[in-house]
């Protein structure tokens, strides 16, 4: 008895374990991972405006790579920025007010799709989404811990009751 117990506890914190976010998932600012081309010599050049488009003069931009800070640069009067000597993959671009996740790759292997430029939106209120907190989807993502605990309780408890069939029938 006591090992099913334990594989039914198991379970049920494995089902709650898959309603929490990855870290990538995380991310706040411009909208979503996109492919962006690095110019030669590993030139990653970029704009940061706010919310209603107007470039950000003098703003940090600090890009991450695997959790570490590779290059820290500022934009210049027109919300421009560059960094040289980014290889490909995958990286965080940050402000003090947003980020983006950005795919670089080399200029000679970067997809037709590739932006020859990054975008980062800074500012609190920037929505990634239309529409979706008004299905059960939306409901589901903006609720992560009631439906992880709404999915644990639903294996769990017939779990339970099954083990607990079995023990009076001894």
């Amino acid at each position: 008895m006591k090992h099913q117990w334990v594989g039914t506890m198991a379970a049920a914190i494995a089902c709650m374990g898959t309603a929490f976010p990855t870290a990538g998932l995380a991310a706040t600012g411009a909208a979503g991972n996109h492919d962006v081309a690095l110019r030669e010599g590993g030139v990653l050049v970029g704009q940061v405006v706010n919310q209603q488009g107007v470039a950000k003069a003098n703003a940090d931009v600090s890009i991450r790579y695997a959790n570490h800070e590779v290059v820290r640069t500022t934009t210049d009067e027109n919300g421009v920025f560059a960094a040289k000597g980014l290889r490909g993959g995958q990286y965080e671009l940050m402000t003090d007010e947003g980020a983006s996740s950005c795919r670089l790759w080399a200029a000679d292997t970067a997809p037709p799709a590739a932006r020859p430029a990054a975008l980062l939106v800074s500012g609190d209120n920037v929505v990634r989404g239309q529409g979706v907190a008004r299905s059960w989807v939306g409901w589901m993502k903006a609720h992560p811990y009631l439906t992880a605990g709404t999915v644990a309780a639903a294996v769990a408890i017939p779990l339970a009751l099954a083990d607990d069939d079995d023990d009076q029938g001894s």
